[in-house]
Formats: structure tokens, C-alpha cells, sequence
């Protein structure tokens, strides 16, 4: 039986560190939700400012939607996103990312529950969505995520994170393929793991191009503003550094570890990639390359994806 969407529980699941200036804000547009059947689970990475309760219980009031939980250790963003998610109890339908510093839109989760393809099976799903840039007070918009037209599939994910952590929603068979994957030591990223595991068992890909969410663009956080001359220099910098080959290791090593997640048309995929990566001939590299059938989502990211893998940059 299906449930109706204003049954349906969703878990957001909150990686927090010295985030105490912008969690206020972040919380109340989760609270301000149009779809009201939400939990949020913060997970405070060892900061060396701990998270004031008072800033996220409204009112100086305990709310039981909300579970603060200490690590004893710091673990690093993408551990504690997904350990986030492992760590709280398998009673919900879907389960969510959230930044520290982030502003939902009202409808944000509504639109993932309402899209047409998120309740009509039983399989595997991950929604995700545009993001509008804003600057640091969040009252202008000076950006947004691109608009991506080629397939989300599991040929892209192996060389592209195009699901942003903080747009994105999974039902529970995700989640178990997801939490079932947390085999590793080391991930390059929580939402690159996602959509590389989900994509890889064969899951469903829904993309939004409405933007749900208003991204702080400072200094303090991880990622930027991509679009800027300063975010393309930054992103082609990371493909001639090693920085880019050496995350493209960490997750091939960790897919092969999740072989038996993933279906034999990936892993065909998976195999002619990584000796395409480990080939010294350039022939038999291109060879490799073009069975693996990657892509980026554009032209120039496939040129210089090509180009850094003739120079064993990648």
C-alpha cells in the first residue's frame, strides 16, 4: 500500500563542525518545510566550537525532532555525512543531506515527494536537484548549478559528481545499498559515494532542474561557486595536479570492494575504465577508454578528461 505524501517520514541528516554562525537559519527553513513530516539528526564532527543547542532547538525549547549527537572523534565530512545516515534507525521512507549553512527553499522536499517517478515502484531511488548561489548574507542570487542534459547514469557517475549533497533525497532501498557500501577507510565524497553506489546497483536517477536551495557562497565552505572563471581555473587545476587521479582511485578501489552491488553492465563499465587509468600505452589507453563508454557532461570536461588521461593525470 502506498502512503499517502504527508505520511511519508523523512530523516535529514545534518554533518555539522564549527558551524554555529549559519545552523540557526539552516534549521528553520527545514522547520519551515511545506511537507511537516521531518526528523533532523546533527551530527557535531568534534568541533572545537560544539554546536549551541539553543540555536536549533527554536525557543529555547527542546524539540524532539531534533537529535544532537558528539562525535568523540573528528571523521571528516563524507564519513560523517554517511555514517550519519548508518547511524540513525531504518523507520523512515526517505532520507536526506544537509549542510550547516544552507537556506531550503519551503517546497524543497514537497517537490522531490511529489516528483511523478519517486513513489511508483519498488526500486532503488535517488532524487536531486539544481542549486541557486547566494551571497554571504543570502539576499542576492549570483549563480546556479548548470542545467545537466546527459543521462545520470552510472558511466557518468564513475568520472562526475553532478548530485550535490545538499539537494539530494533517497528512499529506503537506497539507503540499504548505501549504508551497506559504508565498507571503506577512506570516500572522496559523501555524494559522490551516493550517486556512484545507487547508480552503479542499477538504482533510479531522478534530477530536478528547479533550484531548491539558497548556497552561502564564503570562504569557509568546501565547495564554490563552479561557474566562476575562479571555479573552472580550481576545477581544471584539480584534473593536472593528481588530485583528480587519486580520487578516481579511492573510488574504483571502493566499487570493486561493492562489487556485489553492482550490475554486470557496470562493472564492465567499472573494469575497462580502471585499465584505462592503469594502462601505460596510450593506445591501449584510449582503447580502454572509449569500451568504458565515461562521460562528463560536456564537451570541453570530455576534451580534458581525455587529455589528462593521456598524461596519466587521471
Amino acid at each position: 500500500m502506498i502512503k499517502e505524501i504527508k505520511h511519508l517520514r523523512v530523516a535529514i541528516i545534518v554533518a555539522f563542525y564549527n558551524g554555529n554562525k549559519y545552523i540557526e537559519e539552516q534549521v528553520k527553513s527545514i522547520f519551515s518545510q511545506t511537507h511537516k513530516n521531518i526528523e533532523i539528526f546533527i551530527f557535531d564532527d568534534n568541533s572545537k566550537n560544539s554546536l549551541n543547542e539553543n540555536l536549533v532547538n527554536l525557543n529555547n525549547n527542546r524539540n524532539p525532532k531534533i537529535s544532537i549527537i558528539k562525535r568523540k572523534n573528528n571523521i571528516g565530512y563524507a564519513k560523517n555525512f554517511l555514517y550519519g545516515i548508518r547511524d540513525i534507525n531504518e523507520n523512515f521512507d526517505y532520507y536526506g543531506f544537509c549542510d550547516q549553512d544552507d537556506i531550503w527553499e519551503k517546497n524543497k522536499i514537497e517537490i522531490a515527494l511529489k516528483s511523478s517517478e519517486m513513489n511508483k515502484n519498488n526500486k532503488p531511488k535517488l532524487y536531486f536537484s539544481r542549486t541557486a548561489y547566494y551571497n554571504l548574507d543570502c539576499s542576492r542570487e549570483i549563480g546556479a548549478s548548470k542545467i545537466h542534459r546527459k543521462s545520470p547514469i552510472f558511466k557518468n557517475a564513475l568520472v562526475q559528481n553532478i548530485a550535490g549533497g545538499n539537494t539530494i533525497l533517497i528512499n529506503k532501498k537506497a539507503r540499504d545499498i548505501l549504508c551497506g557500501s559504508l565498507i571503506s577507510e577512506v570516500y572522496t565524497a559523501h555524494d559522490w559515494w551516493t550517486y556512484q553506489i545507487i547508480t552503479g546497483a542499477e538504482g533510479e536517477i531522478i534530477y530536478s532542474k528547479k533550484k531548491t536551495l539558497k548556497y552561502r557562497q564564503h570562504n569557509e565552505n568546501i565547495v564554490g561557486l563552479n561557474s566562476s572563471f575562479k571555479g573552472k581555473f580550481r576545477r581544471f587545476m584539480i584534473f593536472f595536479s593528481g588530485e583528480y587521479k587519486k580520487w578516481c582511485t579511492i573510488n574504483i578501489k571502493n566499487l570493486y570492494l561493492n562489487k556485489h552491488f553492482i550490475s554486470p553492465k557496470n562493472l564492465e563499465t567499472l573494469h575497462y575504465f580502471s585499465k584505462s587509468i592503469k594502462s601505460k600505452n596510450i593506445l591501449k589507453k584510449l582503447k580502454y577508454f572509449k569500451k568504458s563508454g565515461v562521460y562528463r557532461q560536456s564537451k570541453l570536461e570530455n576534451i580534458i578528461l581525455i587529455i589528462g588521461l593521456l598524461l596519466n593525470k587521471v
